[in-house]
This record gives C-alpha cells, sequence and structure tokens, in this order.
C-alpha cells in the first residue's frame, strides 16, 4: 500500500509540472472576469504576447510601457516602473507572465505596480520575461 501511495503521489507531481520545478501555471480567468465586469483596482496576473513596445513615459516617474494580448478580445497596457525595477528587455511576440494592479479601460486595460512593494497584496507586482522576474 505504502509503495501504491508514492507511486501515487510521484505521478501527480509529473501531472502538475514537477511539484515546484519550473513555472507555475497562470490563468488569464481572473483578468478577462475583472475586465468583462468593468471592475478596476484589482490585483490580477496573466499571460500574452507582446503585441506592441510603447515609448517610455515620465509620468510619476520612468516607466516602460508595452501591451500584452491575453486573449483576441482584450488587450493590456503594462505600466513597468524603471524607478522600482529594472527594464524588461521585451521585443515584440515575446511571451510574458505578470501581476500587478488593474485599471479597467475599454479595450482592457492597465498593469500597474509590476514591482516590488511589501505594502501591496503578494508583496507587489512583477513581470517574467524569458526565465527572469522583473520585480
Amino acid at each position: 500500500m505504502r509503495t501504491f501511495s508514492q507511486v501515487l503521489i510521484v505521478s501527480f507531481c509529473f501531472v502538475l509540472g514537477g511539484c515546484g520545478e519550473g513555472e507555475a501555471p497562470i490563468s488569464n480567468d481572473r483578468l478577462i472576469e475583472t475586465f468583462e465586469s468593468g471592475r478596476t483596482g484589482i490585483w490580477v496576473s496573466g499571460t500574452g504576447p507582446v503585441s506592441q513596445i510603447l515609448g517610455d513615459t515620465d509620468i510619476g516617474g520612468e516607466t516602460q510601457r508595452f501591451i500584452v494580448k491575453p486573449n483576441d478580445l482584450i488587450q493590456v497596457e503594462i505600466r513597468h516602473s524603471l524607478d522600482n525595477a529594472d527594464r524588461i528587455p521585451v521585443e515584440r511576440g515575446d511571451l510574458v507572465r505578470f501581476q500587478g494592479y488593474y485599471d479597467w479601460e475599454a479595450r482592457g486595460g492597465i498593469v500597474s505596480l509590476t514591482y516590488f512593494d511589501p505594502e501591496q497584496p503578494g508583496s507587489g507586482g512583477w513581470v517574467e520575461h524569458e526565465g527572469t522576474r522583473y520585480d
């Protein structure tokens, strides 16, 4: 019976992605639900390809901006503070994962606060690109 239990646990680890090895899956469900309901001021996570690189802004600090398309219906502008985190070397077509503070907008929304902040839920946000977390 013990051997069966061990085999079962190991099998679940492979199914779930290696029990801590590799990247945990990120779902766009909460992001899409938040957009569809018109909610704002919500912490979300998501993933998608970069569809457009926007110029940096200096509104409230230097900010890197780019558009991510979590699905075919919405696009999200990522506003990543360069005063609080390193620049992300993203290019059009790159896949990114992100967590941040969501503000609703008609085309999809804006995700900001993508940097470490112990005062925020989950210690703030981040963006992952090619295996590196920028926070």
